[in-house]
């Protein structure tokens, strides 16, 4: 069996106050498939560096 390779993208603004986010994937059956946190430091990461 072939597994897909499809992914969907997922964009999400966050207001500077926030400093953690917790995301969780689930599937068909409410089966938890992915499991990711992000604290401060990562959230600026992904933001590109600290705002000015």
């Amino acid at each position: 069996m072939e597994e897909k390779k499809e992914k969907r993208v997922l964009r999400i603004e966050l207001d500077d106050d926030v400093k953690k986010v917790s995301i969780t994937g689930k599937n068909g059956d409410e089966q938890v498939v992915m499991s990711q946190e992000l604290d401060e430091d990562d959230l600026d990461q992904v933001a590109g560096g600290k705002p000015l």
